[in-house]
């Protein structure tokens, strides 16, 4: 992909749907409404692409890292909004660049699990198109995590995809996308033979877990996976499969969706929906971005945070 991003300073602003985005110093703001009364806040990023074995890389990894553990001041001190420290770190696939286990060790040494690494925080992670096959190294790694990690209340069947139970709202990560068997109608896909491209049930899953919600607590819903419907994530799930994940939202109270894929920031609306691209932490050999969300009362503040600049979001 080519980085069409755009450094800026001063204010700007976006508004699509109901998202409005405001743009001031160092800082992108988009604003929500209409979700219950909460207060927390937690990261999303994407696209990290270890190598395993790359020092520079991990440095720049590193960077971004540290201005996640510190990011709730970083808004304090540079926009004098009040914003709470982040619960989490959800990271949208894309996790390694090839799939190896050497990548996948390196990713669990640097994130950790419960906020013992380098981040100081609990990390909810999904596999992407880099990160290998339906037995690979990364699928297996996140299969195995699942389990252990805190305030999950329920796991696929296969144990890849897996609903977090937190303030009062449910985050649910399903991998690349929402989907069940490959659709071979799929415009990219088909080029691939590897299983990669499978979604490994995740749609299910969603409506299964939805369901569930629905006929219990009802809690506002926050979605995570990879790929999303900027032009280049739909050459990767077709329009048909698009669909059935539509008609598995009915009825749900969906307050976003986070993806990646593509590289960019970005916040637009599918379907009435609200949807963040999270962007990708490195650009080549320098810091990229994140989303910092920030849930008050009933707004919903997303934040890019990177290394002293912003990007400006379409």
């Amino acid at each position: 992909m080519t980085d069409t991003d755009n450094t800026i300073n001063g204010f700007g602003s976006l508004i699509a749907g109901r998202v409005k985005l405001i743009l001031a110093g160092f800082l992108g703001v988009a604003m929500l409404t209409g979700c219950s009364s909460s207060r927390f806040s937690f990261v999303v990023m994407s696209d990290v692409h270890l190598q395993g074995g790359n020092p520079r890389q991990r440095q720049v990894i590193d960077s971004m890292l540290y201005l996640a553990n510190i990011s709730d001041r970083m808004i304090r001190d540079r926009t004098g909004q009040s914003v709470s420290r982040p619960f989490a770190l959800f990271v949208t696939g894309d996790l390694t660049d090839s799939g190896t286990p050497e990548a996948w060790d390196e990713f669990e040494e640097i994130f950790g699990l419960h906020g013992e690494g380098r981040l100081e925080m609990p990390v909810y992670e999904t596999f992407g198109n880099h990160d290998g096959g339906e037995n690979g190294a990364v699928r297996e790694g996140i299969r195995s995590r699942n389990p252990l990690r805190k305030d999950v209340v329920m796991i696929s069947e296969n144990g890849l995809h897996y609903a977090v139970e937190k303030k009062g709202y449910l985050f649910i990560v399903l991998g690349s996308y929402p989907g069940g068997d490959w659709d071979p109608e799929c415009e990219w896909c088909h080029y691939f033979k590897e299983s990669f491209r499978e979604a490994d049930g995740s749609l299910d899953f969603l409506e299964q877990a939805l369901k569930e919600n629905r006929l219990g607590k009802n809690l506002p819903v926050f979605l995570f996976f990879h790929y999303g419907w900027d032009e280049f994530s739909k050459l990767w799930w077709t329009p048909a499969e698009q669909d059935r994940f539509y008609s598995a939202l009915k009825d749900s109270r969906i307050s976003g969706i986070f993806h990646g894929h593509n590289h960019q920031i970005d916040a637009y609306t599918w379907r009435g929906y609200n949807v963040f691209i999270a962007g990708s932490p490195q650009r080549g050999e320098r810091t990229g971005d994140a989303l910092f969300v920030s849930v008050r009362r009933d707004d919903i503040r997303v934040f890019v945070i990177g290394n002293n600049w912003i990007r400006a979001l379409k």
